[in-house]
């Protein structure tokens, strides 16, 4: 160092450690004798904390590559000079020196420029040469992290802790020291802790010492008989103890890390919620049985008169194999039928074409280009039905017949008909183009009240149909499933209703209605994967969904009844599915209550100290009882629920891992932060995303959309492999698995049906989509790690990487579709992968509209001519045939080069607790991805966690390449935000 007026630049005391242009750490040793303890110290040394992004607590540790900064008495004046590439401070008193510091704290970066090797307090104030420095003390009239409990002292975003994230952190701090018990060495504690205060911050207020009537934050030393921290009021502390123990005291409390980074501080609060969970008791339990619907439509055959020369057409809930067996066996009890034909009374259309029709036109030897089948419009007024509610039972069919037949799909064409005399009528085109009649099917449906009491649903039922001498007798028979959906919609619901009547305020939004209901059913049904993509037939997972959701729907109306607002989170539905071949159908239900405890507000009001000055027990209270726990630090967990998180964890060594939090069932959830390493202790993630662009990726939200996760764990050597050092220019914080408790729930459910969607584990443990209840006090902690990583980080760009189904998602108890709650269909894939902006409203929007085109572009440039695009432009094309073509508002696509991006609000809602809608003014971007990966393996996983990559790193480049400006009026450091990313 030349200048001594370059002492707050990496010239100075301060040091860019790894060559980001980024400062992010100091370098001094402070050589303070024993007899000196000036306050104005812990002044300087906030100014060394707040000029850093990172900083480790060395300052009075000798170092060869440190700037030396000694202390000599002088009766001739106070100052600090630069001698030798030292400086050298000399004061007349240790009152001057204390001036001196506090005004060397408080320089005005913009009044300290040219040179000088001195610098000499003159009238109080600061100068060089002849030339006075102004100095700065500021006003604090923003608002300042508060600390209500000791355990936000040092919390998960620095210190103290805002409900509300804010890329800005004002510290506004006093401390006081009594002087009976003012020593170097206690000074020299606080000093570690007023740097490592700033630090955390982006604006600062001095003095930090002296009058701290107004100060936002205050740290009172004081003697006392026993050493402790107090929180003697909202934002006042008081640390305590006799002389020779509360030095070591206050050095400790300096170094204490928050129990996320592995640390002891706040974990007592953690562990005793912890340690406090209970089971939830049973509420209820119910049973069901039936006779199976092979042997109703026995009876109603053995009680029909007169079967001589009839057409017997039967449906029934069973695969080929075993109707094919019945026909046999039904035919040898009643020989007198003419025919007699078992169909499936699920997708029975489908069935139908592949197991008749199809095979039919095969051996009939009749030439054929191409089929085209008639289909009934639905058109019931009173029904949840699409009117192409008929086209989608025969869904995949025309792949299908390409696959088994040779029959290329796009030769097998759909035509809605507003009137038709049949569900279905199928005609072959010659290769002239002429069609030709080939048969015609009827289904058989059955009618029942949906769950909100105002429509209706037609699923298909079994029945038995006669035809004798052009009479048609037909006798409809509920399905099993049918039987057992009426008993749990007619039975068990209204008995869960009555059951949560005396629920309390927030139940049913917040919190849940009950803890969980678990389903368990046992049927004879079918269960087979086609040679279609991840198509299959399972009548069981249909009915999967369909408990799920509509028991969903059937408490969002009671909450419409009773509060005029839906219930949407009732609690966990869990249904479990058993295929049980040939036996009678059989159910159980248990339903666990929620116990409905205030949620305590405990408030650590007292830190203890050992004799070394060690924290030993914190003191919490809940304003009614007091308790005291053993200060113990947080051990990370030897293992991860995850699989491929866990690996990953055991194998990288280069980024920081921390836990934020805890999930409702007990699991600590990891984030990931990548940044460029100081080689410092501490760091300030803040104002490191205040010099540097910070984008947040959020995967594994829901669980059951599966690629997410082993996704943004490849992403980071992918962007190692194409950026090369492009931590330089960014910051990124991963949440990998957002929901453990949804996950240890696909666990259970995929055991049985690695298959399937599993739609029951996409929310939390009780049911809970609990991103509505970010930023409240929750015992949610899932909950708490997206609001957590905002104050922290204060991302530019949020982005939370999702999935969609991989196959037909077909509720019949809900009209054949994806949930009527649903604005839009997604009864089948539309993509591989697809793109949803999120906006807000007001006046950021254009530029947010600007920003989310800029990420459009560039992730449009990275899928065209990928084998992305082209898996995107099959969905689109199935999209098209199946429904948008149809529907198009039901079936919406917003086409951008390569991929689907969608920006109107049906399809991407905004709410309060979303970060764009929330912080407008700051953040540039939120972006969510959507593969085609409920639930997946293999080759289609590998390809669903492509196309996230691919995603990501087509943003990561948007935020790489986009400018930043920081500005600095005094002492207060601030970017322009939103920055602009076009």
């Amino acid at each position: 160092m030349d200048n001594i007026l370059a002492i707050w630049t990496k010239e100075g005391l301060l040091r860019d450690n790894n060559d980001d242009g980024v400062i992010d750490g100091t370098a001094v040793f402070i050589d303070l004798p024993d007899h000196l303890a000036p306050d104005g110290l812990i002044d300087f040394c906030a100014r060394l904390g707040y000029e850093t992004t990172s900083l480790s607590l060395r300052f009075f540790e000798h170092s060869n590559s440190a700037v030396k900064m000694s202390f000599i008495y002088s009766d001739v004046k106070t100052e600090i000079r630069l001698e030798n590439r030292e400086l050298i401070v000399r004061y007349k008193s240790e009152a001057e020196l204390s001036d001196l510091l506090k005004l060397l704290a408080a320089m005005h970066p913009e009044e300290s420029t040219g040179t000088s090797d001195a610098i000499e307090l003159k009238d109080g104030k600061l100068a060089a040469g002849q030339v006075f420095i102004k100095t700065i003390e500021g006003k604090g009239e923003e608002a300042y992290p508060e600390i209500n409990s000791l355990s936000d002292l040092w919390s998960f975003s620095g210190i103290g802790k805002n409900n509300e994230a804010s890329p800005s952190k004002l510290l506004h701090l006093n401390v006081s020291i009594e002087e009976t018990i003012k020593t170097s060495e206690l000074l020299k504690g606080l000093c570690y802790f007023a740097a490592r205060s700033a630090m955390y911050s982006t604006k600062i207020v001095f003095p930090v010492t002296g009058d701290g009537s107004k100060a936002g934050v205050r740290l009172e030393v004081r003697e006392d008989s026993r050493a402790s921290l107090e929180l003697t009021g909202s934002n006042v502390l008081q640390l305590r103890g006799p002389k020779e123990l509360v030095a070591t005291a206050a050095r400790h409390l300096a170094r204490e890390k928050h129990w996320s980074e592995g640390g002891a501080f706040g974990f007592w609060e953690q562990q005793y919620a912890l340690q406090h969970r209970t089971e939830a008791p049973l509420l209820f339990e119910m049973e069901w049985e039936d006779v199976p619907e092979i042997e109703l439509a026995l009876g109603i055959l053995k009680d029909s008169e007169d079967l001589a020369d009839a057409d017997i057409e039967i449906y029934l809930s069973e695969p080929l194999g075993v109707r094919r067996k019945l026909e046999k066996e039904w035919e040898a009890v009643f020989p007198e039928a003419s025919i007699l034909v078992i169909r499936s009374a699920f997708k029975p259309g489908l069935h139908w074409l592949m197991e008749e029709v199809l095979p039919g036109l095969g051996d009939s030897g009749e030439p054929f280009h191409g089929l085209e089948i008639k289909v009934q419009k639905e058109a019931g007024e009173k029904g949840l039905e699409l009117p192409i509610r008929w086209i989608q039972e025969l869904y995949p069919a025309d792949r299908l017949i390409e696959e088994e037949f040779g029959l290329k799909a796009e030769r097998v064409n759909f035509q809605l008909e507003e009137k038709l005399e049949h569900t279905y009528e199928v005609f072959r085109v010659d290769d002239q183009g002429v069609r030709h009649f080939v048969s015609s099917l009827d289904v058989p449906v059955s009618e029942l009240p949906y769950v909100d009491g105002k429509h209706y649903v037609y699923p298909v039922s079994s029945a038995v149909r006669i035809s004798t001498d052009g009479t048609v007798r037909e006798q409809i028979i509920q399905t099993d499933r049918e039987r057992f959906y009426r008993f749990y919609t007619e039975e068990v619901l209204p008995r869960l209703r009555r059951e949560v009547a005396d629920y309390k305020g927030g139940q049913g939004h917040t919190r849940p209605l009950f803890e969980r209901i678990e389903i368990d059913v046992w049927m004879s049904e079918e269960e087979r994967k086609l040679p279609v993509d991840e198509e299959r037939i399972s009548s069981l997972e249909a009915l999967h969904e369909d408990l799920y959701f509509n028991t969903l729907d059937y408490f969002a109306h009671m909450g419409e009844e009773l509060e005029g607002k839906p219930f949407n989170a009732p609690g966990g539905v869990h249904p479990f599915m058993h295929v049980r071949a040939g036996e009678k159908p059989e159910a159980r239900i248990r339903v666990y209550s929620w116990e409905d405890k205030p949620l305590e507000d405990w408030v650590t009001t007292s830190i203890l100290f050992n004799e070394e000055g060690a924290l030993t027990d914190a003191v919490m209270t809940n304003g009614k009882e007091e308790v005291t726990l053993a200060v113990e630090a947080f051990e990370k967990p030897a293992g991860h629920i995850h699989p491929d998180v866990q690996r990953w964890l055991s194998e990288q060594d280069s980024y920081r891992v921390l836990y934020p939090d805890h999930s409702y069932q007990g699991h600590a959830i990891p984030i990931i932060e990548c940044f460029m390493d100081t080689g410092e202790e501490f760091y300030s993630p803040l104002k490191m995303s205040l010099f540097k662009k910070t984008i947040f990726i959020e995967a594994g939200h829901h669980s059951n959309e599966v690629s997410s996760t082993p996704a943004v764990l490849q992403l980071l050597e992918r962007a190692d492999n194409k950026f090369g050092n492009w931590l330089k220019d960014v910051n990124l914080v991963i949440l990998p698995l957002a929901n453990p408790d949804g996950y240890e729930l696909v666990t259970k459910l995929t055991e049985e049906h690695p298959e399937w969607k599993h739609h029951a584990a996409r929310y939390n443990a009780v049911g809970l989509e609990y991103s509505f209840v970010r930023f409240q006090k929750t015992v949610f902690g899932e909950a708490n790690i997206y609001p957590e990583i905002l104050r922290r980080w204060a991302p530019d760009v949020i982005v939370d990487d999702h999935g969609i189904p991989a196959h037909e998602w077909v509720q019949p108890f809900a009209g054949y579709n994806s949930p009527p709650r649903f604005p839009v269909s997604y009864f089948l894939p539309s993509a591989k992968i697809y793109g949803i902006g999120r906006l807000s409203s007001g006046s950021y929007r254009e530029l947010h509209v600007e920003n989310l085109e800029a990420v459009v572009d560039r992730i449009s440039q990275y899928i065209i001519g990928t084998g992305i695009e082209k898996e995107n432009k099959y969905w689109q094309e199935r999209f098209r045939k199946y429904g948008n073509q149809w529907l198009p508002e039901v079936f919406p696509i917003e086409e951008a080069p390569g991929i689907h991006f969608y920006r109107q609000a049906d399809v991407a809602p905004s709410y309060s607790t979303i970060g764009i809608s929330r912080y407008p003014d700051w953040i540039a971007a939120e972006v969510i991805s959507e593969a085609a990966d409920e639930v997946v393996y293999d080759e289609v996983l590998e390809s669903c966690i492509e196309a996230h990559i691919v995603f990501d790193l087509a943003i990561l480049e948007v935020l790489q390449n986009a400018g930043i400006e920081v500005k600095r009026n005094g002492l207060s450091y601030e970017r322009i935000r939103p920055i602009n990313l076009s």
